[in-house]
């Protein structure tokens, strides 16, 4: 097919696994993946009555939580993908990671708004995400004790209480990088109450860490450099049933806008021919294919699972996996690069800024041109 060439229409069908809304911490349910099926209602309807019947499933019902559960299900699940193989796409999100980014857009892009694109295009949110990553992974209790509050603060927009985000008081054990990021919280303050002023904790903003509507609009953008015109259908879920504005202006939309953002362009827009169709699975067959794929993938992207079908599922994460899902990548930490070097020394600048009441952003761009020929000079001598 010509690629400047779209197909006319899709039919899509979405669902979800590893589902645990504002809770990013979960501590079983580590990754969530949102799959996307093309397929028209028919062809879905008669592919599911032929699994379910070959591989005897009860109620009637494909759910890829359950079917993972045993060997007969796991060989359900993989004909499914065979067969289906190049017609789906799929988000997967490390919930650890996307904690530690979502830290960043409500904690540190505040008070850095009006250049936030500087930011971005050097990787410092990378950079950032990263590093909280890696705290929550290995550190102790302080860590842990940020992001929950962190977590708090996002579910009911109350300040009150929260005894690690915004306190003074340092933990002995906190690492010095830990310690710059919460100097930057604790003095950037007015700028999150800011942000979060009547949002965080009402109606869609009860969802804000939730991960389903971003991968959702992902998954659309992509589809939509493939077809003229979508249909999507998506299990019924509380985020989608509460926020579905950013979708509605994407009804009839024909323009094709990109972001780009340190040195990547990706889709924003998409042309949905009617609003999102929240439907039940029982009724709308491709919603249960999706689960299953969903399944497949978040069972595959959890290093815990080794048998044949987690690798067999994991080679297939190139082809099927969109852009943006997201993982930590912790090339972003290495000091031997320049680029890290020089978020290093900025996070630092940064955290004196916000200590000493020095604006942020003025001559921002200048500095990071001034300590890039210096370190490209002198680099920072690493300890081995």
């Amino acid at each position: 097919m010509d690629k400047n060439r779209l197909k006319t229409h899709a039919i899509l069908h979405f669902d979800e696994s590893g589902f645990t809304g504002n809770n990013l911490l979960h501590k079983q349910q580590k990754i969530f993946c949102y799959a996307s099926l093309e397929c028209p209602h028919d062809e879905a309807q008669d592919f599911v009555e032929h699994i379910i019947r070959k591989y005897k499933i009860q109620n009637g019902e494909i759910k890829g939580g359950k079917l993972l559960k045993g060997l007969r299900g796991k060989r359900a699940v993989d004909e499914i993908i065979q067969n289906f193989k190049g017609r789906f796409k799929v988000s997967v999100s490390d919930k650890k990671y996307a904690l530690a980014g979502k830290f960043f857009e409500y904690i540190f892009e505040p008070a850095i708004a009006n250049v936030n694109s500087i930011f971005y295009n050097i990787n410092f949110h990378r950079f950032i995400s990263n590093i909280l990553h890696v705290e929550l992974s290995v550190r102790g209790a302080m860590a842990e004790e940020i992001f929950e509050d962190f977590e708090k603060l996002m579910r009911t927009g109350d300040f009150e209480g929260l005894k690690a985000l915004f306190s003074t008081s340092k933990d002995e054990g906190i690492s010095p990088v830990l310690e710059q990021i919460c100097d930057f919280a604790i003095h950037n303050k007015d700028s999150v109450v800011q942000e979060l002023d009547g949002y965080a904790g009402e109606g869609a903003g009860k969802w804000v860490l939730d991960l389903t509507n971003t991968a959702l609009f992902s998954l659309l953008a992509e589809w939509g450099q493939e077809y003229d015109q979508l249909t999507a259908y998506c299990d019924q879920s509380k985020p989608l049933s509460e926020e579905q504005e950013i979708f509605n202006v994407m009804i009839n939309r024909e323009d094709k806008k990109f972001t780009h953002v340190a040195g990547i362009d990706s889709p924003i827009t998409f042309n949905l021919k009617e609003p999102l169709n929240l439907v039940d699975s029982k009724i709308i067959h491709g919603v249960q294919l999706a689960d299953a794929i969903a399944g497949a993938f978040a069972y595959a992207c959890d290093r815990e699972n080794q048998d044949e079908y987690a690798e067999k599922w994991r080679a297939m994460i190139e082809e099927h996996v969109i852009f943006g899902s997201v993982f930590p990548d912790y090339d972003h930490l290495d000091l031997n690069k320049l680029e890290v070097q020089r978020n290093a020394v900025l996070l630092q600048e940064l955290a004196d800024r916000s200590k000493n009441g020095i604006s942020l952003t003025k001559d921002i761009a200048e500095y990071i041109q001034f300590i890039t020929i210096a370190l490209r000079e002198t680099p920072l001598e690493l300890q081995t």
